[in-house]
């Protein structure tokens, strides 16, 4: 017997009723649709652009909101499943148009596809009897939504400041690259082996010489920022792995000549570290792999790349988290390792500290210590600027302060930990716990990794034994796109009210047929603006964007002759 009834009522309309104890009415009982109409009209959205609607009932008033705000999407969230099926067996016209969302797991093919750069907030409607059946899941599904907006627009605005830049590395990197290893390549190469993942905690100097007697028993690879603290203890990694495209990030390898660790480097990382490192380079491009609502996956790689693959082998694809060591997390996966084992993982600030000793943030703040300032003193100054929280320590023993980005990758990896199927070990012995991963000693795990035959440096060694090419046929691509981007650029030096009506033309097929994958990155923050001021009259709206195709021009012009002129200096 369900805990549910559906009765009659006057006005011809349905009405739903939970049996109880206590009964509870979830619509009217003389007209449902009407007092719908009622509660839709004294809701405002404002700018909204989605509503978030807690319980579905028979859905009387998700149609009422459709009808008011048809610009909106509409999530509608719904704790009993046998709500939503005599919802859709009654009414099911009332819940055309919406997203159902029964459980956690619907939110992100529903927000994965959700287009950001029309997004002007959320509203949330409670239909109240609903809500009342349940409060907690209601505000948790809330609050996950809202979490995923927030991660949403922060990619945004992190694409709005770094993708030009992110374009620009790859063009710079590019030719580079078609000498060098393909991560694809690697894919598999490590089934059933263990993967040691070396992050730049605090931790990680208690560690750091423990690793050298892994070199045989597991394959290791490091963030950039451990590097220098493993080459310090004598350990070269079989594996760096870099993907930070700002200029800072070849601090972590100045000095260094670590020629029997391979480099893995994204596309996007800055040019001067593949360019100077000494031993054998991989290239990979990071893609984010997502699911849709009708159960379809969408890849969404790195801006550029789908252009770039049409003419040359892609080079393999690592999902991120947002740091290097998230990166590393996939990679892992895609080698075929198992288990992982995380080391340096500290999240949080151990012993009050930001990173190993031995790194070079450390260093550098060393440098500035003196009689009056020592490194204490400095470590706290950074760590208060930073929103800190407390989270359980590792071990269980008490708290340590963490902070709100530590703290996301930390979700980041508990949710991992839950979804694969590889053992996950947390070794570093330290920081923040992370649910889901088993906690042991790194040296607690030396004897139980036998050595291996091959080892990992002799299986990388037989898996990078040539590059990709494809040199020609980019050399083709760069001359067809050069030539579409010379004719807008030409364009580009002339006031936007002095081109014709053909001109024009030339730039908008240029940027949205001619050369999409492109221009788009290059456009993203005016068609987000756009999109955001659809009240702009057509001829400004138009004006500002044909200006910004004018500069994106000019700029892609400066990336793809870079670009060429490497090729062409390529022995």
């Amino acid at each position: 017997m369900g805990r549910f009834t559906i009765s009659e009522t006057p006005s011809g309309h349905r009405t739903l009723v939970y049996i109880g104890p206590p009964e509870i009415r979830i619509h009217s009982a003389y007209d449902p649709q009407r007092e719908a109409e009622r509660a839709a009209a004294a809701f405002g959205t404002g700018r909204a652009t989605s509503i978030i609607v807690c319980g579905l009932g028979l859905g009387y008033h998700v149609a009422a909101l459709r009808r008011r705000h048809p610009h909106c999407v509409i999530m509608v969230l719904e704790k009993d499943p046998e709500v939503v099926h005599l919802a859709m067996e009654s009414c099911p016209s009332n819940l055309e148009g919406a997203h159902v969302l029964v459980s956690p797991d619907d939110i992100p093919p529903v927000l994965e596809s959700f287009e950001m750069d029309a997004f002007r907030g959320k509203a949330v409607y409670f239909h109240r009897p609903s809500y009342l059946l349940g409060r907690e899941f209601y505000d948790s599904m809330v609050a996950d939504i809202s979490r995923y907006f927030s991660s949403k627009l922060s990619d945004l605005l992190t694409r709005f400041e770094f993708e030009e830049r992110w374009m620009a590395n790859i063009f710079s990197n590019l030719p580079r690259s078609l000498g060098a290893g393909r991560v694809a390549d690697l894919f598999g190469r490590f089934s059933g082996m263990p993967g040691i993942i070396v992050s730049a905690g605090p931790s990680l100097r208690k560690n750091a010489s423990l690793l050298g007697r892994m070199k045989g028993r597991a394959l290791i690879v490091s963030v950039d920022t451990a590097l220098k603290v493993l080459l310090r203890h004598g350990v070269e990694p079989h594996i760096v792995m870099t993907i930070d495209a700002q200029k800072h990030s070849l601090k972590h390898f100045l000095g260094e000549r670590p020629e029997g660790t391979v480099l893995l480097a994204d596309l996007v990382s800055y040019p001067r570290i593949p360019d100077r490192y000494p031993g054998k380079t991989v290239f990979s491009t990071t893609a984010k792999f997502y699911s849709g609502p009708d159960g379809s996956v969408h890849r969404e790689p790195t801006p550029a790349m789908d252009w770039i693959e049409r003419h040359i082998a892609p080079p393999g694809d690592i999902q991120s988290g947002g740091s290097v060591a998230t990166s590393a997390f996939d990679l892992m996966l895609n080698l075929g390792c198992s288990p992982i084992v995380l080391v340096g993982q500290d999240l949080a600030y151990t012993g009050r500290e930001i990173h190993s000793t031995g790194t070079h943030h450390n260093g550098e703040w060393l440098a500035r210590t003196s009689r009056f300032l020592n490194l204490d003193s400095i470590n706290q100054r950074v760590i208060r600027k930073r929103k800190i929280k407390y989270v359980e320590a590792y071990g269980g023993k008490g708290t340590v302060i963490s902070d709100y980005v530590f703290d996301l990758y930390r979700s980041w990896f508990e949710d991992s930990a839950r979804k694969v199927i590889v053992p996950v070990i947390n070794a570093s012995g330290g920081g923040a716990r992370i649910a889901g991963t088993a906690e042991r000693s790194l040296e607690s795990l030396i004897d139980e990794f036998p050595v291996r035959t091959p080892g990992p440096a002799e299986i990388l060694r037989r898996a990078l034994t040539t590059g990709r090419g494809g040199a020609g046929r980019l050399r083709a691509a760069l001359d067809q796109a050069l030539d579409l981007t010379s004719t807008a650029a030409a364009l580009a030096s002339r006031p936007i009210e002095s081109l014709a009506d053909d001109e024009r033309r030339t730039l908008l097929d240029t940027a949205s047929e001619g050369l999409p994958e492109l221009f788009n990155p290059l456009l993203r923050r005016t068609n987000a603006y756009l999109a955001r001021h659809g009240e702009l009259p057509p001829e400004r709206a138009m004006s500002i964007l044909l200006a910004d195709i004018a500069s994106a021009a000019r700029r892609l012009q400066r990336h793809l002759a870079s670009c060429r002129a490497r090729l062409d200096d390529l022995p």
